[in-house]
């Protein structure tokens, strides 16, 4: 996929973007500390074409718990005075919001959440106050990338388990057993891999219903990116040379 996501970009890909939108410091009573955190939390699913230097469609969704403030009570001042021990607390408080939880963020994606400019603030005025409430506004945004051979990936391999809706190809018109063929996500319509393949890089429909196969695919790209792999039972990557 040779656009801003680089030229050897996978089919899927997920990106976490952070960002403090206010951090500032409230007054409590003498060696009372605590953490109030507001963090907002955005998904979009973008669908890239091959060529394009941007999203051709963009479907974004906010998590209702992203705008209600969360306290945690800081009982030990010790751990907000080094950066690295500051880091992994408020790391910490930040993995026990449920907005945040749903997106079962990896090990380096929960890294790129924690603010760092924020870090360095409260080792500072931890450091030089006995009774501070620090308060923190940011937003988080989760991006699923992918591109015309992701919604091949979340093809199943035809035939399924049930009988065929078709016997051809209404693509090229020839019978389905001829060649490898997939079954498209949604309205199960069948076709052969390369047909269908190259018919992603016009539309992300089905030929037949013009289904959008995109909205269709949702759940199978959420699982690839989760697991870097396709999901049980989906078609192999198809090598299109």
């Amino acid at each position: 996929m040779e656009n801003q996501l680089g030229a050897a970009a996978p089919q899927v890909q997920r990106r976490v973007e952070a960002t403090k939108i206010r951090f500032w410091e409230e007054a409590a009573p003498a060696r009372k500390f605590a953490v109030l955190v507001t963090c907002y939390v955005m998904r979009s699913f973008e669908f890239w074409k091959r060529g394009d230097q941007g999203p051709q469609d963009v479907l974004a969704e906010e998590h209702p718990a992203g705008r209600i403030p969360t306290m945690f009570a800081i009982t030990d001042l010790a751990p907000l005075r080094s950066a690295v021990a500051c880091r992994d607390a408020l790391r910490g408080m930040l993995a026990a919001l449920p907005q945040l939880r749903s997106l079962r963020l990896a090990e380096h994606e929960w890294d790129a959440v924690v603010p760092g400019d924020v870090v360095s603030e409260i080792v500072g005025a931890a450091l030089r106050g006995d009774g501070f409430t620090f308060c923190l506004k940011m937003k988080v945004r989760c991006r699923l990338i992918h591109d015309e051979l992701a919604l091949l990936m979340a093809c199943k391999q035809w035939p399924a388990s049930t009988p065929p809706r078709e016997k051809e190809c209404s693509i090229c018109v020839e019978g389905l057993e001829r060649e490898f063929a997939v079954e498209l996500p949604g309205c199960k319509h069948a076709f052969h891999r390369r047909c269908i393949s190259n018919w992603f890089f016009k539309a992300p429909t089905c030929p037949m219903c013009r289904e959008d196969v995109w909205d269709s695919a949702l759940p199978e790209f959420i699982e690839m990116a989760s697991t870097s792999e396709p999901a049980q039972g989906t078609a192999a990557v198809p090598d299109l040379e």
